[in-house]
């Protein structure tokens, strides 16, 4: 829990000093919700995408080498 403090109590410093300004996010855009809590298949792929999160399939090919 002490962590917990320290974050607070260094994120309510800055915020008083006007280095840092805290908004409200609506629940369609949290995006760690996509990490940490059960959704519909629909939420889970737009939040997914949201943060660039494969799914799963690669782009990478490999080293082509070509006969000469």
């Amino acid at each position: 829990m002490k962590h917990i403090a320290i974050d607070f109590h260094f994120v309510r410093d800055h915020v008083s000093k006007g280095l840092l300004r805290v908004s409200h996010v609506s629940t369609t855009d949290q995006l760690a919700d996509a990490l940490t809590k059960p959704l519909s298949r629909q939420l889970f792929t737009l939040l997914q995408s949201k943060i660039g999160v494969s799914d799963g399939s690669t782009i990478l090919q490999g080293r082509i080498r070509v006969k000469e």
